[in-house]
C-alpha cells in the first residue's frame, strides 16, 4: 500500500467506527509553552493538579512518546442538550449537563478507540499507536485545530460547521508519516453569544477561559467549598453546564428529548449514600464529581430554587448529612430561604451552631446575620 492508500485505509476506518471528521495532522513541538507556563503561575489550574504534570509531553508528544509522527484527530457527537425543565424551581430539579447522559463516555470512546488502533494494526502491522478521550496530557483541540476537525471557538471548545461542538474529541497517536489535512478556518468571526450566555463571566475576550469560574469546573473539579458569591450563579446546575453551547449559532436548532436523567429531584441527590450513588451514577460521567461534590452542589441549588418547600430538605441535610462540606452549603441555602420559610429556617441554622464543624458553624451564623 502506498501512503496515500494508508492514509485513506486509517481514515475509512475510523469512519466505519462511528467517528466523525477524523482528520490528520502531524507532531510537531507547539509553540505554547510561554503561554502555558503563564496560565499555570496564575492559578487557572484549580483544582486540577493534574494539569501541573507531564508538560513537555503536552506542548510535544514525542518527549514521552518518541516514535509518534502524526496525529489522528475526530469527534465522537453526543445528543444536543434538551430544553430545560419547564420549572426546575416548583419541581426542586437540578440540571445536568448533556454529555453526561447513558454512559461514561470515556469507556464509550475509549472502547471505540481501541478497535480503531486494532484497526490501524490490521492496515501496517507492528505499528504503534497511543488512544486518548481527554485524560491524556494531550492538547486535545490544538490538534484537532490543527489538524482540521474544527476550529477552538471563544468559549475555547472545538467547533465545526456540521457538528457544532456536541462532541467529544477522540485523539490517536501513530507511529506513520501521514500526509496532514488543512488547518481549521476559525468563523467565530464577531458572534460572542458564547461570552454574554455565561453567567458567571468566566469566558473572557481572546478566546480565554477562567476554569475557576466556569459552572463545569465548580460543579465537577472544584472539590471545596464554592465561592459564596458564585452560588447564586450556578442556578440550577448540579453538573456541568451547557449554556455557551446553547448560545452558539453553530449549534443552531439542536436540542434533544427531555431526560429525568438530566434533571434529577434535587431531595433525592442529596440524600444519596455511597451504595445509591454508586446504582445510579457508577457508569456515568457523573460519578467524576463524587458523592459529596454532587449533593454539595444539590444543596446550593435548592437554595437558588427559592422555594419554601426546599426547606425541609435542607433542614434535614443540614441535620445529618455525613460530610460538613454539604452541611455548610445546606447552610448557605437556608439563609437564603429564610424570607420565604418562616421560622424553619431559623431553627434550623441555630442549632447548626452546635455543628462539631467550624465552617458549617461559619455558615451558620453568616446565614443567621
Amino acid at each position: 500500500m502506498t501512503g496515500s492508500d494508508i492514509r485513506s485505509a486509517i481514515v475509512t476506518a475510523g469512519t466505519r467506527l462511528g467517528f466523525v471528521r477524523p482528520r490528520v495532522t502531524q507532531i510537531v513541538a507547539l509553540e505554547r509553552n510561554a503561554f502555558y507556563e503563564r496560565w499555570i503561575d496564575e492559578g487557572r489550574a484549580g483544582d486540577m493538579r493534574y494539569l501541573l504534570h507531564h508538560r513537555k509531553a503536552r506542548l510535544d508528544p514525542r518527549t514521552r512518546y518518541p516514535w509518534a509522527r502524526s496525529i489522528v484527530s475526530a469527534f465522537v457527537p453526543y445528543q444536543a442538550p434538551p430544553p430545560a425543565p419547564v420549572d426546575w424551581r416548583a419541581e426542586l430539579r437540578g440540571r445536568i449537563a448533556a454529555y453526561a447522559l447513558g454512559p461514561d463516555y470515556h469507556d464509550v470512546v475509549a472502547a471505540r478507540l481501541r478497535a480503531w488502533a486494532d484497526a490501524v494494526e490490521d492496515i501496517v502491522p507492528g505499528c504503534r499507536t497511543a488512544a486518548f478521550v481527554d485524560t491524556g496530557a494531550v492538547f486535545e483541540h490544538e490538534w484537532a485545530a490543527r489538524a482540521g476537525v474544527g476550529w477552538t471557538g471563544k468559549h475555547t471548545l472545538t467547533l465545526s460547521e456540521d457538528v457544532g461542538s456536541y462532541a467529544f474529541l477522540a485523539e490517536m497517536l501513530v507511529a506513520l508519516e501521514l500526509e496532514p489535512d488543512p488547518p481549521a478556518v476559525d468563523r467565530c468571526g464577531v458572534c460572542d453569544r458564547c461570552l454574554a450566555a455565561c453567567p458567571t463571566a468566566a469566558i473572557e475576550p481572546g478566546y480565554r477561559l477562567e476554569p475557576r469560574r466556569c459552572i463545569s469546573y465548580l460543579t465537577i473539579e472544584h472539590k471545596r467549598a464554592i465561592d459564596r458569591a458564585l452560588r447564586p450563579l450556578l442556578a440550577g446546575w448540579i453538573f456541568g453546564c451547557d449554556l455557551c453551547q446553547t448560545a452558539c449559532p453553530w449549534n443552531r436548532d439542536a436540542a434533544s428529548r427531555p431526560s429525568d436523567e438530566l434533571a434529577p429531584l434535587l431531595a433525592d441527590t442529596i440524600a444519596l449514600d455511597d451504595d445509591g450513588f454508586a446504582r445510579r451514577y457508577g457508569a456515568s460521567a457523573v460519578r467524576r464529581t463524587g458523592r459529596v461534590g454532587l449533593a454539595r452542589n444539590a444543596a446550593v441549588v435548592l437554595g437558588n430554587t427559592g422555594n419554601p418547600a426546599a426547606v425541609a430538605v435542607l433542614a434535614r441535610a443540614l441535620a445529618e448529612h455525613d460530610a460538613a462540606l454539604v452541611r455548610s452549603h445546606a447552610a448557605w441555602s437556608l439563609g437564603r430561604l429564610r424570607d420565604v420559610a418562616g421560622t424553619t429556617a431559623r431553627q434550623a441554622l441555630e442549632r447548626a451552631l452546635h455543628d462539631p464543624d467550624e465552617a458549617v458553624v461559619a455558615e451558620a451564623r453568616v446565614a443567621l446575620d
